[in-house]
């Protein structure tokens, strides 16, 4: 695997667990001081100055880069380093220590420790300068040319942000002070490889494992009783917890608030009886996590998603994005809901259903939701948030991407007619969409579903309203089942 899920964050992609996993091992470390600790003033911050930063009540104690990628070169870091070193150099953050958390161990040639490694990135740009003041990285950070380069970005940046870096003087002077300090406030010495006591490393397989270890050692100091199905509830329930938070972060970009998470708001979510017993947000939080997952595999199966497709998905330029776009941001009750419309052959109402269609229907997304959104057009793609409805549209027709795989037409047509309420909600859409591309299509539900049953729709749907009959009735007779392929030529003919 050489990528995290989601291009975009996401509180249940390894950057939220990661940001999970820290802060209660910062809990347990206070309460391991004093069991009755006042947590007043620690907040956990998402996509702040890094992916996430600690704060305290003096003000920010910890910057957070997590790097889900699956490389080991230290080069392949050093950029993300570089910017770091820049950050924390800069007096309001004197004494704030920087944490670079990576997928597996870093490596280098040689026997240098990772501080001389760190000296060494400031001492590139360093070189670069002196070699050509007239060329450089420096000084190009001052012109309006348009660059490629990484470090000169980096430096532009810090130059906006850092009142110090005036001019190609004043940041030539400062790198040098950087590289040369030797004080135990050095900024090469506050930034670290995070240690997670068995290594300075956790791969995607292993965070899980972290972060509910973490709950049930934090349940073990607090002298309580938990069963393995709590800790699972409560890892969900606070996964979502940060992932709501990052929607209503992204949903307000220019607002500049921090928008902090309270450690004494998780501390509740993990003490409190009524969220171990509950099971409705836990049921949609794990929904959440498997979708992830899911997708996840998806990326990394090139059977399933060519290593084109996946490269581009994550340069943030593909169909696919515009569609995960939409559902890896929405919180995890919405994200189920969205699900239940995909899935018009499965009646998704009763907890034991939704347990089953979770682990039984996993490759309806991999193989078949998937690709649709891989496939189909962007420019096509339309997202009603009212009524939680995924489209494509294309002069007046409106195609609905659905999890359908190869099922036979009797059991396709007996799933989807038995399901009154996602027939309703068919309204208006003019086919549904299978990735399926041995299915069988069907171009009449109602004909279909009366030759296979015996039964006409009049008579099937007898005890419902007369409107909603009506309603009803008129979707299934002019209802499609077609294929990815057909919808695309449909579309594109149009």
């Amino acid at each position: 695997m050489s990528h995290d899920a989601s291009a975009t964050w996401s509180g249940f992609n390894y950057q939220g667990k990661v940001a999970l996993y820290h802060t209660l091992t910062l809990i347990k470390q206070k309460l391991g001081e004093r069991l009755d600790f006042d947590f007043s003033g620690y907040e956990l911050i998402l996509e702040n100055h890094e992916d996430f930063d600690i704060k305290g009540p003096d003000g920010f104690e910890s910057f957070h880069q997590v790097k889900a990628i699956n490389e080991t070169a230290f080069s392949t870091f050093e950029n993300a380093l570089f910017a770091m070193l820049l950050q924390l150099d800069m007096g309001e953050f004197s004494s704030v220590t920087g944490y670079l958390h990576t997928w597996r161990p870093l490596n280098w040639n040689g026997g240098d420790s990772f501080e001389v490694k760190l000296k060494g990135v400031i001492y590139k740009v360093i070189e670069n300068h002196q070699d050509d003041p007239t060329n450089s990285y420096i000084q190009k950070t001052f012109s309006d040319e348009l660059v490629a380069e990484k470090k000169i970005k980096i430096l532009r940046q810090a130059r906006d942000e850092d009142g110090r870096l005036s001019n190609e003087n004043e940041v030539f002077r400062i790198l040098n002070t950087m590289y040369g300090a030797t004080d135990a406030l050095r900024v090469t010495g506050r930034v670290k490889q995070y240690d997670y006591g068995d290594g300075l490393a956790c791969d995607i397989a292993s965070i899980d494992i972290k972060v509910k270890t973490a709950i049930a050692e934090l349940h073990s100091i607090l002298s309580i009783d938990s069963a393995a199905t709590a800790i699972e509830k409560i890892f969900c329930v606070l996964l979502s917890l940060l992932d709501e938070n990052i929607i209503l972060k992204h949903l307000n970009l220019n607002s500049g608030n921090e928008t902090p998470i309270l450690f004494s708001g998780i501390i509740d979510v993990i003490t409190r009886g009524s969220v171990r017993d509950s099971d409705e947000a836990y049921l949609a939080a794990r929904f959440k996590l498997n979708f992830i997952r899911l997708f996840d595999e998806f990326l990394d199966d090139e059977d399933l998603c060519p290593a084109e497709i996946s490269e581009s998905y994550f340069n943030g330029d593909s169909n696919l994005n515009t569609a995960m776009n939409v559902l890896l941001n929405l919180p995890a009750k919405d994200l189920l809901h969205h699900y239940k419309i995909l899935s018009p052959h499965i009646a998704l109402d009763a907890e034991s259903t939704l347990d089953n269609a979770i682990s039984i229907n996993r490759d309806d997304l991999r193989q078949y939701l998937f690709p649709i959104f891989a496939d189909m057009c962007r420019t096509k793609f339309s997202h009603d948030d009212a009524r939680k409805l995924i489209l494509y549209k294309s002069s007046g027709k409106s195609y609905l991407p659905t999890t359908i795989g190869a099922g036979t037409k009797k059991r396709l047509v007996i799933d989807i007619m038995n399901n009154g309420q996602a027939i309703s909600l068919l309204f208006e859409v003019s086919a549904m969409v299978t990735g399926c591309e041995n299915a069988v299509e069907i171009n009449h539900f109602g004909e279909e579903y009366s030759r296979l049953s015996s039964v006409s729709l009049e008579q099937y749907y007898v005890d419902e309203a007369v409107e909603s009959r009506e309603k009803i009735s008129q979707i299934s007779r002019d209802i499609r089942l077609i294929k990815k392929s057909t919808a695309i030529r449909e579309m594109d003919d149009a």
